[in-house]
């Protein structure tokens, strides 16, 4: 194992001559592994190493029991410990996140702090080649392009870095044996819960068995190969990107089509998904939909046309040219959010001359100030439990019947939907007539609308054109927090 890890370093230049280096250590193998690794290069490289520990207190006393193990075996090893203890329940209420993605967004959070405080050259994640095959399989399950097969990255962003990324698990767990050094065991681990885990301990092992026994190798492979490639398309694009007007983070992009079309589709699409990218708040958030309606525009023989994409991203085609910026939007104060009736939320909003409209991405959060409410959608890897429809706050919807792009806004003349369990078309006018909702009180009514009509009318009706079925396949929960 120490081979593999020395050799990874070396490949990579992940280490230089006195670094500092923060370790994430759960308490588990591998993060006791890669401490372990580390301080035996540390007279090499002279390191200084410092242990860090997130206890996310998900499981309880066991946490805890975590904590206090990475503790000791730091104060055994002589080596500065930094901890934190967060709450990942009351933060989920809060952000309106998965558990899964609150926990890696503190985590990283957390160890930057740390970084930052010591003035650390790098932080070392303990992945190993069983997370990086895991990782492709998955990214290539949920459909993500090339970022997701990928996988992890040896080095990320000049700071973060992976040495056990070569290493499988047995070898750790060997090295782990011989050495007679102890580690915790993560209950979580051996939870179906995770989509994560679902893959380790069922779909691996049956392509394994039945397809390929050298499955794991051939996803590692395939990440090598596709980081090396992607890194020279970035190098492409960079070049050919350099000469269109505009700087994609305050400023307008101008194209010329004529000449965008003379590029390589390829070229096309990444160009395109980078721009928007460069909009989005976190670099995220854009995916295929969203490229392939601004080429739907590019290729279309009408000479305008206007796209309005999540983060409030515009773009516009204009005769010959695509232009694509950030729409600027009317500030408004949130408002206290009063109810109406039994299931339905309203606020002092001035129906008769606002109007309000948010773009969604899935998953997603909207906060819609002239309501003083806060929507939340997330994309869920299999069907609840239970799919039901709460009135009040809560619908399940299928993510492959729904029109992109999706908006969040208040009624529009001609607003119809079908709702659900009728056939026919109704009118939103003629829905709230008979529903007895006051006409001024219509234009308060937040809608989920699509490419081509409306979804939900929130907190009160949902469309059966995205009702769940037998044939869905990814499901949308939409939810009022």
């Amino acid at each position: 194992m120490i081979k593999r890890v020395r050799e990874t370093i070396k490949k990579y230049h992940m280490l230089e001559r006195g670094n500092m280096v923060i370790v994430a250590v759960s308490g588990g193998p591998d993060s006791v592994a890669l401490l372990k690794a580390l301080n035996i290069f540390s007279d090499e490289y002279r390191l200084t190493l410092i242990i860090a520990h997130l206890n996310h207190g998900l499981r309880g006393e066991e946490s805890n029991n975590d904590e206090e193990f990475v503790r000791k075996l730091s104060e055994s090893m002589g080596i500065e410990f930094e901890y934190k203890y967060i709450d990942i329940s009351s933060l989920r209420q809060r952000k309106g996140k998965s558990v899964e993605v609150i926990a890696r967004e503190e985590r990283y959070q957390f160890l930057a702090e740390v970084a930052r405080k010591h003035k650390a050259h790098k932080i070392a994640l303990g992945h190993h080649l069983h997370d990086q095959a895991e990782t492709v399989l998955m990214n290539f399950i949920r459909g993500s392009g090339i970022e997701g097969l990928k996988g992890i990255l040896p080095v990320r962003d000049g700071i973060y870095i992976r040495p056990l990324l070569a290493v499988t698990r047995q070898e750790i767990l060997d090295f782990l044996e011989k050495e007679g050094i102890r580690f915790m065991i993560d209950s979580s681990n051996a939870q179906d819960f995770y989509l994560r885990n679902r893959i380790r301990h069922h779909l691996i092992p049956k392509i394994k068995k039945d397809y390929n026994p050298k499955i794991e190798e051939g996803l590692v492979h395939l990440a090598e190969i596709v980081r090396l490639e992607d890194d020279y398309m970035k190098t492409v694009l960079k070049e050919i990107m350099s000469g269109w007007e505009g700087n994609g983070e305050s400023g307008e992009i101008r194209i010329s089509i004529t000449e965008f079309l003379l590029l390589h589709e390829a070229i096309q699409n990444r160009a395109i998904k980078t721009i928007l990218q460069r909009f989005s708040p976190s670099g995220s958030g854009i995916g295929y939909v969203h490229v392939e309606s601004v080429m739907d525009l590019v290729r279309s023989r009408r000479p305008n046309g206007c796209l309005h994409l999540p983060f409030n991203i515009e773009v516009r085609r204009e005769y010959n040219s695509l232009v694509i910026v950030r729409r600027k939007r009317q500030d408004g104060k949130p408002l206290w959010a009063l109810p109406y009736g039994r299931n339905r939320y309203f606020s002092f909003l001035d129906a008769g001359k606002s109007q309000f409209s948010y773009d969604i991405a899935i998953p997603g959060r909207v906060e819609i100030l002239e309501l003083g409410m806060t929507l939340v959608f997330d994309l869920l890897d299999k069907h609840p439990n239970s799919i039901h429809f709460n009135g009040e706050k809560i619908v399940y919807m299928d993510f492959e019947a729904m029109r992109f792009p999706l908006v969040i806004r208040n009624l529009r003349p001609g607003d119809r939907i079908q709702p659900l369990g009728m056939e026919g078309v109704k009118k939103l006018k003629c829905y709230f007539i008979d529903r007895k909702i006051p006409q001024r009180e219509r234009r308060k009514i937040p809608l989920l609308v699509d490419g081509q009509s409306v979804l939900w009318i929130v907190g009160m009706r949902l469309s059966e054109r995205v009702k769940i079925t037998d044939k869905t396949r990814k499901v949308v929960k939409g939810e009022i927090v």
